[in-house]
């Protein structure tokens, strides 16, 4: 049985750090994992997420995780997983955020769903957002809101008397469920989608350009089809009066031939990543020459000085000396 020194750092408040997607991939595939809570306890491999900057402490071989829409910076990390289309001579692969949520197996089964049930559910519209980041969903929000058409169960814009506990469980009441993102790039498909499947809704979609690639287009409805809001909305409306139209898109699989998602059905692919990586042994793939050296200490300084320092203007005048 495989043995491997794994730490885990700078990741979201709400992930356990031995019990989580990769390491649930790592143990069903057979491995027995050694997990190490400091750079002193001489791990061989750190995964590492966004939310910080320890991995920088790490001197062993780096892999980095991002749920966020940002690049992986392979200067710093030997290896990286996240959303961005890319590849790069085997250290890198692309893992969705849907792909790791726990409504991920229920959004690919809603096609056996009773239509029917979908389609007499009494609230036409919900969502669940909780910040004002992205305009074209607070757009909209506003058209459908203006209609009495919007649940918004979050704690951006509630309008049902407070946040929600249960995401999946509130949406179940809705026909269908905003899909937006915080932002828009290619690859960029966060759990929105997956969740509003997951409850049954018709999903209305914006965010990553190539999502016509990713799900089956007959299975939600994709916001960039629309000239405006406006146009949008009516094609909603319009969609809630006709069960035959409506059940179609509730009965289509979300996964179509060709479509990127079928790749991520299971965890198999995320292990077969890490195996290979796990396999070669902690070589440091990462820039270490004269300039990826000065990248990784300049960082390191820049950090230092924003832990440190409690007073942004100060932060930014030291800054500016520093860089020139």
């Amino acid at each position: 049985m495989p043995r491997v020194r794994l730490a885990l750092c700078d990741l979201a408040a709400d992930w356990d750090p031995q019990d989580n997607y990769f390491t649930r991939a790592l143990r069903r595939g057979g491995y027995e994992i050694d997990f190490c809570q400091s750079p002193d306890d001489a791990p061989d491999f750190v995964i590492a997420g966004t939310f910080g900057h320890t991995a920088l402490d790490y001197a062993c071989c780096r892999i980095q995780y991002s749920g966020e829409d940002s690049w992986p910076d392979l200067n710093l990390y030997d290896y990286a997983l996240g959303f961005p289309l890319l590849s790069y001579e085997g250290r890198y692969m692309r893992l969705p955020l849907y792909a790791m949520r726990d409504t991920w197996a229920p959004a690919l089964e809603k096609h056996r769903a009773d239509p029917a049930e979908v389609f007499a559910r009494p609230g036409f519209c919900g969502c669940v957002v909780s910040n004002d980041f992205s305009p074209e969903r607070n757009a909209m929000m506003d058209a459908l809101e203006s209609r009495g058409l919007l649940g918004s169960g979050g704690g951006f814009r509630n309008n049902v008397g407070g946040p929600v506990a249960d995401k999946t469980a509130f949406q179940r009441g809705y026909k269908f469920a905003l899909a937006y993102e915080n932002s828009r790039d290619p690859g960029y498909c966060t759990e929105k989608i997956a969740d509003a499947f997951a409850a049954g809704c018709v999903p209305v979609y914006w965010g990553d350009p190539g999502i016509k690639d990713e799900f089956n287009p007959s299975a939600f409805i994709c916001a960039d089809d629309f000239a405006d809001e406006a146009a949008l909305v009516d094609f909603l409306v319009e969609l809630s009066k006709d069960e035959a139209r409506f059940s179609a898109y509730c009965q289509a699989p979300i996964l179509a031939p060709g479509s990127r998602a079928a790749q991520y059905a299971d965890d198999a692919a995320c292990f077969a990543f890490l195996d290979a990586i796990f396999r070669r042994g902690p070589h440091l793939r990462r820039n270490r020459s004269c300039w990826g050296t000065i990248y990784e200490n300049d960082l390191r300084y820049y950090h230092r000085l924003a832990a440190q320092d409690a007073q942004p203007r100060t932060l930014r005048r030291r800054l500016a000396d520093f860089l020139r």
